[in-house]
């Protein structure tokens, strides 16, 4: 098999071991591929400001996709390279839809610099900021609204992905990445953003193929990632439908199965 010359990784519960933190032979396999001129870029639903976590890695992964795909982000320099927001009027009306179809839904929205939720949202007693999510509310929030996550005490977070697939899923893109909890979450970007899209963006300013790219994931916000790559990989503590997909399985999270992967890729 030829040696990649990009490997991806999603974070929580792939690349980052289950307290999370980055097991030291995700760190050697990391270093080695920059050394052999492969590259690595994580590709992940968090924010900017939850990415500390890489400065292990330096400088041998600068470019993060965050944001299930929605930002572009240069940990080196900390700066956006790009962000791709909803746009204010489809917000609203998103925000109407899904609030008369699933009741007891409360939201909280993503921007390159921060976070903002409603004051009955879980967030909110994480120390969030508060702010009412109307459409006047959402045209005082500085800078693209680049995810709107909605959360719901009554929900798992696949349950309540799909039922607000049904209803606005011709409007935006919907995902969830989250296990099982004291509430649902689901996660909404614009229309057409992914962390594949982002990816083939990103492969196509590098002049790297599809059939060049190695990727690691765990859960459904990587699985049009995962069948674009020519290396797709799924963790063996993948949530289930991935794990049926039939994507090569690999060890898993609290076993550095991406580090031990990476290094036999290299060979």
């Amino acid at each position: 098999m030829a040696r990649p010359r990009l490997i991806v990784s999603d974070l929580d519960g792939t690349f980052l071991a289950p307290d999370g933190s980055i097991p030291s032979l995700n760190v050697e396999a990391v270093r080695r591929a920059a050394g052999l001129g492969v590259g690595f870029v994580a590709a992940t639903g968090r924010p900017t400001r939850w990415l500390d976590v890489l400065a292990e890695l330096g400088t041998a992964q600068p470019l993060v996709i965050a944001a299930n795909g929605a930002v572009l982000w240069d940990q080196a320099a900390h700066v956006v390279v790009e962000a791709i927001g909803i746009e204010v009027g489809l917000l609203s009306s998103v925000l109407e839809t899904l609030r008369n179809a699933i009741p007891g839904l409360t939201f909280g929205v993503e921007t390159p610099d921060g976070f903002a939720c409603e004051p009955a949202c879980p967030a909110a007693r994480r120390g969030a900021a508060e702010l009412a999510l109307s459409e006047a509310g959402l045209m005082r929030i500085s800078g693209p609204v680049v995810k709107l996550l909605g959360f719901h005490p009554g929900f798992e977070a696949g349950p309540l992905a799909d039922a607000a697939e049904q209803v606005v899923g011709g409007l935006v893109t919907v995902t969830h990445s989250a296990r099982e909890g004291r509430y649902g979450l689901v996660e909404i970007s614009a229309p057409g953003v992914s962390k594949a899209s982002a990816l083939q963006r990103l492969c196509a300013r590098l002049g790297v193929a599809a059939e060049q790219v190695a990727v690691f994931g765990d859960m459904p916000n990587d699985a049009d990632m995962l069948a674009w790559a020519g290396l797709p990989h799924v963790v063996a503590n993948a949530h289930p439908a991935l794990l049926a997909a039939g994507f090569p399985v690999v060890g898993s999270n609290a076993d550095a199965g991406v580090g031990l992967a990476i290094h036999a890729l290299l060979q």
